[in-house]
């Protein structure tokens, strides 16, 4: 009979060594992944069910993110003026999608000299520049033109990337 009881005392002794092993294990398991999460292991234990971040909201652009949306600027085929005349009907759009970020000004000039045509000021978002005045009268004819977009920020007035669009000038 003590052989009996010495066997049932050490296979009670050997679970008992197994199962504080497995639980110092799982603990040290825990700590170590809370850790490396940067929560401590009373955080940790105490959260056990999952909720929304109280700093949830609506997507908040910055304004570096606003001028990564880039500048909006449209393309003309062509651009018709009226020939012998100094005050011509032009319709030159800043477009809304624009709006809060950037005027425009246009500068056309003729591509073989660089000669100045017209220039503008400041045009709005979602406005117009519908009416020019030229620097002279031209003769009637096609020519190769550039217009040159200069985009400024309507927080400070200053400028940023342009662009300059090839266009045919017609005069008639």
């Amino acid at each position: 009979m003590k052989k009996k009881t010495v066997i049932i005392l050490l296979i009670v002794a050997v679970l008992l060594t197994a199962g504080v092993t497995f639980a110092a294990t799982g603990m040290w398991q825990r700590q170590t992944d809370s850790t490396s999460a940067g929560v401590s292991t009373e955080e940790a234990e105490s959260s056990t069910s999952l909720g929304i971040d109280p700093g949830v909201g609506a997507e908040i652009e910055t304004e570096s993110e606003a001028e990564e949306r880039g500048v909006a600027i449209p393309g003309w085929g062509s651009i018709t003026l009226p020939a012998g005349e100094t005050e011509a009907n032009v319709s030159l759009t800043n477009p809304e999608d624009n709006a809060d970020m950037y005027y425009l000004t246009f500068e056309l000039r003729l591509k073989e000299t660089d000669e100045v045509i017209f220039s503008t000021t400041l045009v709005p978002p979602g406005e117009s520049c519908n009416k020019v005045t030229l620097n002279r009268e031209l003769e009637a004819g096609e020519y190769e033109a550039v217009l040159h977009v200069q985009p400024y920020r309507m927080a400070d007035e200053t400028p940023t990337n342009n662009a300059d669009m090839e266009t045919t000038l017609i005069v008639k």
